[in-house]
């Protein structure tokens, strides 16, 4: 494909008003991609982004090896179950967080106590619902009491659970709330954390700089780093992405779509490879009728729609390469996934056959929300109208679409999940199904299945549970798979990068050749 004279205008025109420091000989990476950073605490925001820069800046107690998924000590360096509910844990000694206090047992007390409190509105609760309190026995030793047996502690304690220095959320401001009274702000405070790289600048919505933290200790498993700045910045147009890369204001660009891929896998400075995710991409679909009568608490209607999308279309030709026709609401590599559950084929004229038996022959109009990558949207909401369903999109950025998702005002939301990278179908089935403000379906049968499962150590008991629970939700129809990303990458062939499935972009590990 040939690049346009307007992508170069474009192009230039931003580097102009961004100087490009990118590159080897500034030791400096600059990755871009379209998302917004609402905060970079991904305990507060649950972008992939926020997730990733916080893998570069912070640690948390363990680390799951990205290719061996193997758990290894990180802040912690030993651990033992006393009993089914008490798992205690040795820290480790002699580490600093970025603004030079020591690391001890009060911050991870701190840090964890405030995110399970239920009042702490962390976005993704699955990671600290399990943790009843967390208790110092002495200056490097804690105790976490759980509310029950939790077979995927590790995982929750793994990559997804920073420790922050003590009284860090004391920091955060009061600011006016939806309902007229006063609120804390949590996410406001900057992540200040024990990890290879800590922030320099933070510029909300454009770019967050991370720079080398030259005290990191020895004997880490993420290693030491080598690149000595990693700068985000937020480049919403995909072709002005690609023309960054090919003049060198950026390094690394991700989510690329195929015919700007066979451009630059033409260019000897560029190297281009693809690699499945664990990123989800699915419909919620208000079975619960959350938003008031509706059409989609009716089953027929919700499996019409199913059928009336062309999945695989949109999986191989929008996507691309390392992309898949979803068949769960999981991912296959994570334990519990069970992807042997009811498909729905893409046959318009039966999905047209279910809305007349619905009482809808002539279809209907409805709200679609979404967020991200609106030419997906774009193409599911032609497939709908193509069946007689009128889905009137609205885009808005995450910040503005999560308000409306917890009022209950999205009879239909195009959503992605990453599952925090975590390898349990917990992740997600934990989320989506335990009555939280994100469960469209309120299934009281699939709600206790789930949370015998998250409570149960015996994996044979648990793979059932989480078989019978999935089963339910796709013969209902109550969210509709569509597809796992693959993710094609582009970056600079100055950059020694390690790619993983994991879908982290592991910048703690990569190095200029």
């Amino acid at each position: 494909m040939r690049v346009k004279s307007a992508l170069w205008t474009i192009s230039f025109a931003v580097l102009a008003s961004f100087p490009a420091f990118a590159g080897k000989d500034n030791d400096t990476l600059i990755w871009a991609t379209a998302t917004e950073m609402d905060t970079p605490d991904l305990y507060y925001g649950n972008q992939r982004e926020a997730l990733i820069t916080a893998y570069a800046q912070c640690d948390s107690l363990l680390y799951r090896d990205p290719k061996t998924n193997e758990y290894l000590p990180l802040l912690a360096t030993s651990w033992r179950w006393l009993d089914d509910t008490t798992l205690e844990m040795e820290l480790r000694r002699g580490v600093k967080f970025h603004d030079g206090t020591d690391f001890d047992a009060q911050d991870v007390a701190d840090t964890l106590n405030h995110l399970a409190a239920p009042d702490s509105d962390m976005k993704i609760r699955v990671v600290v619902d399990w943790i009843k309190n967390v208790e110092v026995v002495d200056t490097h030793k804690i105790r976490i009491h759980t509310k029950g047996p939790t077979p995927a502690a590790f995982e929750y304690l793994s990559g997804t659970s920073p420790i922050y220095p003590s009284g860090h959320y004391q920091k955060a401001p009061e600011v006016p709330g939806a309902d007229g009274k006063t609120r804390r702000d949590w996410g406001a405070v900057l992540p200040v954390c024990t990890g290879p790289y800590k922030i320099e600048s933070y510029q909300p919505g454009q770019s967050l700089t991370l720079v080398k933290n030259p005290d990191y200790f020895e004997g880490s498993p993420k290693g030491k780093p080598t690149i000595g700045k990693i700068v985000y910045r937020t480049i919403k147009d995909t072709e002005t992405q690609v023309a960054e890369l090919v003049t060198g204001g950026v390094d690394w660009i991700w989510g690329v779509p195929p015919e700007n891929a066979d451009m630059l896998n033409t260019m000897p400075n560029i190297t281009v490879v693809s690699a499945p995710t664990m990123r989800m991409s699915f419909l919620a679909l208000d079975a619960a009728g959350r938003t008031g009568k509706n059409p989609l608490t009716d089953v027929r209607v919700r499996r019409a729609i199913a059928h009336a999308i062309d999945r695989e279309a949109i999986a191989k030709n929008l996507v691309g390469e390392g992309a898949a026709v979803q068949k769960s609401l999981c991912v296959p590599i994570q334990f519990g996934c069970e992807t042997d559950v009811v498909q729905y084929e893409y046959n318009p004229e039966k999905a047209k056959q279910l809305l007349a038996e619905a009482g809808y022959p002539n279809g209907f109009t409805v709200q679609f929300y979404a967020y991200r990558d609106r030419p997906y949207s774009e193409a599911v909401i032609n497939y709908l109208r193509a069946v007689g369903i009128n889905a009137e999109l609205q885009f808005l950025q995450w910040r503005a679409l999560r308000p409306l998702i917890v009022d209950n005002k999205t009879p239909i939301a195009h959503l992605t999940f990453g599952s925090n990278g975590m390898l349990d179908a917990s992740a997600s089935t934990g989320h989506y199904f335990q009555f939280s403000p994100d469960d469209y379906a309120r299934d009281e049968e699939v709600r206790d299945w789930l949370a015998k499962a998250e409570k149960t150590m015996d994996p044979a008991v648990r793979k059932e549970l989480y078989s019978k629970a999935l089963k339910k939700i796709a013969d209902q129809a109550y969210y509709l798979p569509l597809f796992i990303y693959g993710r094609t990458y582009a970056f600079t062939s100055d950059l020694d990068y390690p790619l993983t499935d994991d879908e982290m972009a592991h910048f703690y590990m990569a190095k200029w050749k």
